[in-house]
């Protein structure tokens, strides 16, 4: 008996969270030796829970100091003890019943480790991302119940409810048309929502990476869907920055979409709105393309902008092959994105399959919202930093991408990295001469920040954007005739930097 228990034991030493920490299982015969025994127990401190029916199981909290491995060894000798044992966790097998989830199409989420993320987290409905798409098909029986919807707003009664300048923005907006209606007229939307957090456990069609979160519907392309511009998807940030700062809970958004239709070189004002929303909380998912080009020689924009809100993906395939573009530095990481089966705008019960970096992204996003919904503390960076930590490093992806592997959300959930940012200083007295100053940042592996001189006489020597620990150099221009004050912004910590006469 002592062996097998011990093996037991092992076993559950095995996973994290197997048992009771402070109690064991313990079965006695009917003898007065073994009510001496339990009395004695109570004498040393511990604490008869319960009694488990007629089987002669009892449920005892062990004395405090005492492990539940020393219990084992030691109560197992008491006189009428028949058996001694953890009091074992049971989790449910989290698998969903939706009747799709078993079909080759849906490989991307067994491949990413979302049944082992369900084991902790199947989302929240406080969780909002906003899919910036052409639309999605909001009445769709596996989408409607995790669609947002403005809680200021009635529903086409043609007045602005909330006061936020958008009449009837039940549902998000259309930027396309710029009218209050952003049903997906072309289908690329759809597929990606469905992705994010098509309702899981239904008995329906297929399940998103969150089986409940909430799709906030930012339309920015015609039925063609080819014929975005800048100011469209400026003014679709602003809106998303709008709705996260009147209190909308919007942690990501998803961005599949990118390429010379939307900017075929560096686009400052697209990337100020970006910057905008990642400093307002929000982590920005992007699309890194599908010519199979290197990102890293030819710039793939929006994703190759070097926003530390910004996480790049590129897609790999049921096999974990490499898929679509690449880039040691402009792409973070892959997730699946070849022949993806998710919900479609055909009519509200459709699904179909379709592939490239568009499909990727969405595991992404719902990766991002999934690790949201489990632990709402979060940064963006910290977010990032998480699901860049917890790849599963692949050889295949060996200097194709940043972190060299494939999304795993299982493994983010279970290893969360938190970012926090450590300057060596925040004052810096520079000489009338100038001349180049260092200040020292700590921070955790992959936790991405940003650097902006804020004057015109301090300058960022190096790149603005830089990740975990580092050294930020930066030069001070000659001042010869008056004192003046100025300030760096790093990691969202002001530096202040003090030239005088000297």
């Amino acid at each position: 008996m002592f062996v097998l228990l011990s093996a037991l034991f092992a076993m559950a030493q095995q996973k994290n969270d197997t048992h009771v920490p402070d109690e064991v299982l313990i079965k006695i015969d009917s003898s007065t030796s073994a009510r001496r025994s339990m009395d004695r127990l109570v004498s040393d401190g511990a604490n008869v829970l319960e009694n488990l029916g007629d089987l002669g199981w009892r449920r005892i909290r062990i004395p405090t100091g005492m492990t539940v491995e020393q219990a084992l060894l030691d109560y197992q000798k008491l006189d009428g003890v028949i058996a001694v044992q953890p009091n074992f966790y049971y989790h449910l097998l989290t698998t969903p019943n939706d009747p799709d989830f078993g079909l080759a199409g849906m490989y991307g989420l067994t491949k990413i480790g979302a049944p082992t993320a369900w084991d902790f987290s199947t989302g929240s409905s406080s969780v909002v991302v906003a899919n910036i798409d052409t639309g999605i098909r909001y009445t769709h029986v596996d989408l409607a119940a995790n669609i947002w919807t403005n809680p200021g707003e009635t529903n086409s009664n043609g007045v602005d409810d909330d006061n936020n300048g958008f009449i009837d923005d039940y549902y998000g907006w259309d930027f396309r048309y710029n009218d209050s209606d952003p049903l997906d007229q072309n289908g690329h939307g759809t597929h990606t929502s469905g992705t994010i957090g098509a309702v899981g456990n239904n008995m329906l069609g297929v399940v998103g990476v969150n089986w409940t979160v909430r799709l906030m519907a930012i339309k920015i392309y015609s039925p063609t869907g080819t014929d975005t511009t800048s100011a469209m998807l400026i003014n679709a940030y602003q809106y998303v920055l709008l709705m996260k700062n009147r209190g909308v809970n919007i942690r990501v958004t998803n961005n599949s979409y990118g390429g010379c239709l939307e900017a075929c070189g560096y686009d400052q004002a697209t990337k100020d709105a970006i910057d905008a929303l990642g400093n307002a909380g929000i982590l920005n998912v992007f699309a890194a393309g599908n010519s199979g080009t290197n990102n890293d020689i030819t710039p793939h924009y929006p994703s190759n902008y070097t926003s530390p809100s910004i996480l790049s993906v590129g897609g790999s395939n049921s096999l974990d092959a490499r898929a679509f573009n690449y880039g040691l530095v402009s792409v973070d990481l892959a997730a699946p994105g070849v022949n993806i089966r998710s919900t479609t705008a055909v009519s509200d019960s459709s699904y179909g399959n379709s592939s490239g970096t568009s499909m990727a992204t969405p595991h992404v996003s719902g990766a991002a919202a999934l690790l949201s919904a489990y632990n709402p503390a979060l940064s963006p960076a910290s977010l990032k930093a998480t699901l860049l930590n917890t790849v599963d490093v692949l050889p295949q992806f060996a200097g194709f991408n940043r972190m060299g592997g494939r999304l795993n959300v299982g493994n983010a959930l279970q290893n969360q990295t938190v970012c926090n940012f450590n300057l060596s200083t925040q004052t810096v007295n520079a000489r009338t001469k100038g001349g180049y100053y260092t200040v020292n940042v700590t921070a955790a592996q992959n936790c991405d920040y940003s650097i902006k001189s804020n004057v015109n006489w301090i300058k960022v020597d190096g790149a603005d954007t830089a990740s975990g620990n580092g050294s930020m150099r930066f030069r001070v221009t000659y001042n010869p005739v008056i004192s003046r004050v100025g300030t760096l912004t790093i990691a969202g910590q002001t530096v202040t930097v003090n030239q005088s006469r000297n």
